[in-house]
């Protein structure tokens, strides 16, 4: 009796196990995404495929005056040479960073971000009794800006099952609170017009924006690249400031890229398998169809985890068990057979091992197509990786109810073409400051006037539009008398803010 009741119990918990499964194929298109305080080492597909809102805010041009060359060309640095970095190592003094912060009153923590932002007006002695709190803060960080020693490594890569999804990087997220505390301190130092103060502090961040995004996922690629942009808000800020020198040999000390996100990019279409093992073992295993179906169980419960799928299900076990036992089967065998696997080793195997083996070969085939374009420069690779995101986008249409790879993939892997342009995004304010400082420079050197043409600026090269692999478009309207710039790219066409730059030229 005793042994009855558990052979039913198991088999309950099976089928429970088989309508986990099937409720994800079913509702995959959704977008279900993972329910954390602080977001994992990865980012879920829908997270990534929202991308920048479709806004079209109004443009608030910048205000700037002609400058000249710095003497000598490189007495401004946003980047420190490896040549000037001292013994030490970053990740000590961003631990310190990090607690000295976190010892500060969570009221003047929120006034501080506050403050940090372009909308927000506190006084000067409001600005300078915050950058006196966070002195000790700003020291630890200039001293991991400085330090030799850069490495700052999670090792995710070695994880495996679902804590390669679900682990979390809250230290990762803190390094946003200390780039906005970065930004209070430019704010603080553009306001006193001290521009060698602020170009070190934006130093500062743009080592930090590195540090952070030399992780292997892909959030921490991103939080990097987020880090960036906060410092050139504050470089668009300071070039927009009365007396300003000129920065276009400091912007050019940045590297490029500064954050790559290619090896990223590609970890994250290919570790499936190490999220799931049990589908790179289908592959090669004779199960028993006890066997299989301990990892079928297995498998679910992993993917259960990630998509915190707990609620109950309408499906009867016998509906749920004949769907998966009969549809999911024949066509996984059909894919495997016109794949090239033997007709008699398909004869040998349970059905969810055959289930299972599909999934496996299904999501290396889509996390190698996907990976395709991340490999070419960018504008090249943008007509590979829109071809291959719309087969995805297909694929997952067409399969979601007959196929646990694409379920999976729809679910786990990231929208490769957002992720890509998040780094075209990065590259483009990066030339686009670049040139608008050429043109400071010519007009310096020619009384004020501008260039007809951007092929006009010698002294200081324009920098290529990233979307195109030309020249921005570049035009000179004239505003109420006075001369005004317009840097536009080919793209983000969805947010005009990112996609046109434009500057009134005072003498």
């Amino acid at each position: 009796m005793r042994c009855a009741r558990c052979l039913k119990d198991h088999l309950q918990y099976r089928i429970r196990c088989v309508m986990i499964l099937l409720t994800v194929l079913l509702t995959c298109s959704r977008g279900i995404t993972v329910a954390q305080d602080a977001p994992g080492s990865t980012m879920t597909l829908e997270q990534l495929r929202l991308g920048p809102k479709k806004l079209q805010e109004p443009l608030k041009p910048l205000q700037i005056q002609p400058a000249a060359e710095p003497t000598p060309a490189f007495r401004y640095r946003l980047y420190p040479a490896n040549w000037e970095l001292k013994p030490g190592s970053a990740q000590l003094h961003f631990s310190r960073a990090l607690i000295l912060y976190s010892q500060k009153p969570k009221e003047s923590q929120k006034l501080w971000h506050d403050w940090a932002s372009a909308e927000a007006s506190p006084t000067d002695e409001q600005l300078t009794a915050a950058v006196g709190e966070l002195s000790s803060i700003y020291s630890e960080l200039h001293h991991l800006a400085m330090s030799e020693d850069f490495q700052w490594d999670h090792r995710i890569r070695d994880l495996r099952g679902p804590e390669v999804y679900s682990f979390l990087l809250p230290d990762v997220q803190e390094a946003r609170s200390m780039a906005q505390m970065l930004r209070l301190k430019i704010r603080h130092e553009i306001r006193n017009k001290d521009f060698d103060g602020a170009v070190s502090t934006m130093s500062d961040g743009f080592r930090l924006a590195k540090f952070v995004g030399q992780g292997e996922t892909l959030i921490q690629k991103l939080v990097g690249i987020a880090i960036a942009a906060i410092m050139r808000d504050g470089l668009e800020e300071a070039i927009g400031t009365p007396g300003c020198p000129n920065l276009y040999w400091a912007i050019a000390t940045i590297p490029q890229p500064l954050i790559d996100i290619r090896e990223s990019a590609l970890w994250e279409l290919s570790n499936i398998h190490a999220v799931f093992p049990a589908l790179r073992d289908a592959e090669t295993a004779n199960w028993s169809e006890a066997e299989a179906a301990e990892r079928w169980a297995d498998m679910v419960d992993d993917l259960s985890v990630l998509t915190d799928n707990n609620r109950a299900f309408a499906q009867g076990p016998r509906v749920t068990l004949a769907i998966a036992g009969v549809a999911l089967v024949d066509v996984a065998r059909e894919r495997l057979l016109a794949g090239g696997i033997p007709e008699q080793r398909l004869a040998s195997l349970p059905s969810l091992q055959i289930i299972l083996m599909d999934a496996s070969i299904e999501l290396r085939k889509g996390g190698q197509e996907l990976s395709k374009g991340i490999l070419l420069p960018s504008p090249v690779a943008d007509a590979v990786m829109r071809r291959e995101d719309q087969e995805f986008k297909a694929w997952v249409g067409n399969s979601r109810t007959t196929s646990v790879g694409a379920a999976i993939a729809s679910i786990l892997f990231p929208a490769v073409m957002n992720v890509r342009q998040a780094d075209t995004r990065m590259i483009l304010g990066h030339n686009r400051l670049m040139t608008l400082e050429a043109l400071r420079m010519y007009a310096a050197e020619h009384d004020g006037k501008l260039p007809s043409s951007l092929n006009e600026l010698t002294s200081a090269p324009a920098m290529k539009d990233p979307y195109s692999d030309g020249p921005f478009e570049y035009r000179v309207e004239t505003v109420e008398g006075r001369q005004m710039i317009i840097l536009k790219a080919a793209g983000p066409t969805n947010y005009r803010p990112l996609q046109e730059l434009n500057a009134i030229l005072d003498r």
